[in-house]
């Protein structure tokens, strides 16, 4: 059996001795709190030195590193040094790789508890590894370690300055004994001077669990923990300071009262073979092995890591949409003058709030969720025309904005995700998860595809599958793609078209892999099948120009225009009655829905990519689901279950002028029975 000693610096108390269990080995750990006796320290070491596996030695100051240098303090070099044959481990290399890593680990799955906050370290000389990682999540740091060493009344706020702080103290350091008077308990929160203030103002408060143990946490009400280690009487001080909730980078691995990165770090030591010594790979290799996470301890019972909010980006889709606003609907009647003027003019304004849908109620889990809208109150002739540069600071400072008001994820609409790289930059500077909304988009347009030939009744079924011809243009685009994977399973034949014949190969070997009674045709031009055709899905980027011929169309067939600008044009819609032509399908939401706000379309309606947003929401899946150009086949099938599951549905289909009602399904019906006959 291998055996450590932990020697607890910072802890005063009864002495232990137990046997765990770690990584199938067991260990005997007995434990001695030493109450800062440095001579008891060196007793120990010297008795137990080559007699026992390791040692562990916590509540010390860890090798201080500023940039161009570091050291170790001379006592705790002292006692590493005693030793000669049991190592004794400061938990220092187990730190360095693990806490970045955590924290980054956690920032991906709760990016609300730590984005856009302020964060208070006690001793940012002690945490110095983190800085960085912090900064980079966006949080704005504040250093108590002038206050924290020296009684001085003032933070510290950059890097920078940290390490000038720390590379002038580092003689006075050296110097002074590691003991308990020698750091402020931050005790006169009340009384704190104007330079402190901004210190205790913080939203998190970063520590190590021998900090906390000497610190008065009075000032903690209402704040968030992040900590390497934390037992159970530090939870119930925290508890009673009436702290909202504990971050615990290290979850606990071994059955101790204390744990502490000397003690895990020993423990790591002593597993290896003897001769062999920890280093970076080992302990990386550990934590990939392990899948170590860190963890959130709540102590209200509510969930503040992912509120039940989602918010959403509209903007004003033409000129005359721009006096839709409350403040300016009063003059829209007489707007047509000033449009040219005002769509200039507004384009340069920031984005602001609009107003919020409630609600919103999950069919499946009995969630509510609440939308906050923003709005951008550029065109899409503005959106595509400006430098994507100021797009995007636009629609980050309204992420951070929702996330500041509790949203949890925020979705890009309309033009807002096709700007730039849809939505890739503005994620990566988001506090919070963006989603395009195009995964639900897509699944809008096959259902109102769907809707539409059950309408027009020209295609029959036979086992589930069309016996019909369905063609897809701009086959090879994220959406096109998608649709033809999806359609090609409820079709007898699938027509791929695009303009460069190898990807539509490549496409078509996809979708025989994914069904194989399916027939696929390729072509690079709509004309070579387009006659014989029930349905048409056109997915290009156009951008506007006429991509096929409409006097080709088979009567009583169907097309879906996805592409924005529309493929089809309104004047060559009205040419064939006989042909339906869809530009959309837009969903309601489950619940009673309260939406007091214009967003352009009528009643409780909403766009595909605003309710994929909801869903997200009440699925409780705040992640970046759809983003970029391209659309992953499988996460419109889970978008498409989430909806069922939820309660999103169908609601209206739209055409060039707004719904499309049954009498003109009808309408279009007998237009297409008499061009047949």
């Amino acid at each position: 059996m291998k055996h450590i000693i932990s020697l607890s610096y910072s802890s005063y108390g009864d002495n232990g001795d137990q046997k765990v269990n770690f990584l199938g080995e067991e260990i005997r750990i007995t434990q001695f709190n030493l109450n800062f006796d440095f001579e008891l320290a060196k007793d120990i070491i010297k008795e137990y030195d080559g007699i026992v596996d390791a040692f562990s030695l916590s509540g010390v100051p860890p090798a201080i590193l500023y940039k161009g240098g570091g050291f170790i303090h001379p006592q705790v070099s002292a006692l590493k040094n005693l030793a000669k044959e049991s190592p004794v481990m400061d938990g220092g290399l187990l730190k360095k790789t693990y806490l970045p890593w955590a924290l980054k680990k956690f920032f991906l799955k709760n990016q609300r508890v730590l984005a856009n906050k302020t964060v208070s370290f006690y001793s940012g000389t002690f945490h110095y590894s983190l800085i960085d990682e912090l900064e980079s999540m966006g949080t704005r740091i504040c250093l108590g370690d002038p206050y924290f060493f020296l009684g001085m009344p003032f933070t510290i706020n950059k890097k920078k300055k940290l390490n000038k702080f720390i590379k002038f103290m580092a003689p006075f350091f050296s110097q002074m004994k590691i003991k308990k008077s020698n750091l402020n308990s931050f005790e006169k929160q009340v009384d704190a001077p104007k330079r402190m203030l901004e210190f205790y103002r913080s939203d998190i408060f970063v520590g190590n669990e021998s900090a906390f143990s000497l610190l008065n946490l009075d000032h903690l009400k209402g704040k968030t923990i992040l900590i390497d280690f934390v037992n159970d009487e530090l939870l119930a001080r925290f508890k009673e300071a009436g702290v909202k909730d504990v971050i615990v980078s290290m979850p606990n691995l071994i059955d101790v009262e204390k744990c502490n990165f000397s003690l895990l770090e020993a423990c790591l030591q002593v597993t290896l073979e003897k001769g062999d010594y920890l280093n970076d790979d080992l302990i990386v290799n550990w934590m990939d092995k392990e899948n170590l996470e860190s963890d959130i301890i709540r102590f209200d019972g509510e969930d503040h890591e992912q509120a039940s909010k989602f918010a959403f980006i509209i903007h004003p889709l033409g000129r005359k949409h721009l006096f839709n606003h409350p403040l300016l609907k009063y003059i829209r009647p007489y707007s047509t003058p000033i449009e040219p003027f005002a769509e200039e003019v507004l384009s340069y304004l920031p984005g602001f709030y609009y107003g919020k849908i409630r609600g919103i109620v999950s069919e499946k889990n009995g969630k509510e969720v609440e939308g906050l809208i923003y709005t951008v109150p550029d065109t899409p002739k503005k959106l595509l025309e400006k430098d994507v540069n100021s797009i995007y600071k636009k629609l980050i400072n309204l992420s951070e904005e929702a996330c500041g008001h509790g949203a949890g994820i925020i979705g890009l609409g309309a033009y807002t995700k096709i700007v730039g790289d849809a939505g890739v930059t503005v994620e990566a500077q988001s506090p919070i998860p963006v989603t395009t909304g195009n995964s639900l988009s897509a699944c809008a347009t096959l259902w109102a595809a769907k809707f539409a030939l059950e309408k027009m009744r020209f295609v029959q079924k036979v086992n589930n599958r069309n016996q019909g011809r369905v063609m897809i243009v701009g086959a090879t685009g994220s959406i096109g793609a998608v649709s033809a994977k999806i359609l090609a399973q409820s079709w007898k034949e699938v027509v791929l078209v695009a303009p460069r014949a190898y990807k539509l190969l490549e496409l078509k070997e996809e979708i025989q892999e994914i069904d194989k009674e399916v027939s696929v045709l390729i072509s690079t031009k709509p004309e070579t099948f387009i006659e014989d055709c029930d349905l048409i899905i056109t997915t290009t980027s156009a951008q506007g120009k006429k991509i096929l011929d409409i006097d080709l169309v088979k009567p009583g067939a169907i097309i879906c225009d996805v592409s924005r600008p529309f493929d089809i044009k309104e004047e060559d819609a009205l040419k064939r009655p006989d042909v339906m032509v869809i530009a959309s399908g837009e969903v309601k939401l489950p619940g009673k829905v309260d939406m007091k706000i214009d967003i352009g379309l009528e009643g409780n309606i909403v766009y595909a990519c605003l309710a994929e947003t909801a869903l997200l929401a009440m699925e409780g899946k705040y992640e970046s689901f759809t983003l970029s150009r391209k659309i992953s086949y499988k996460k419109v099938l889970e978008i498409d279950r989430l909806a069922k599951e939820h309660g999103v549905r169908l609601s209206c289909i739209m055409g060039h002028n707004g719904f499309i009602t049954d009498e003109e399904f009808e309408l279009c019906r007998e237009h297409a029975l008499e061009k047949r006959r």
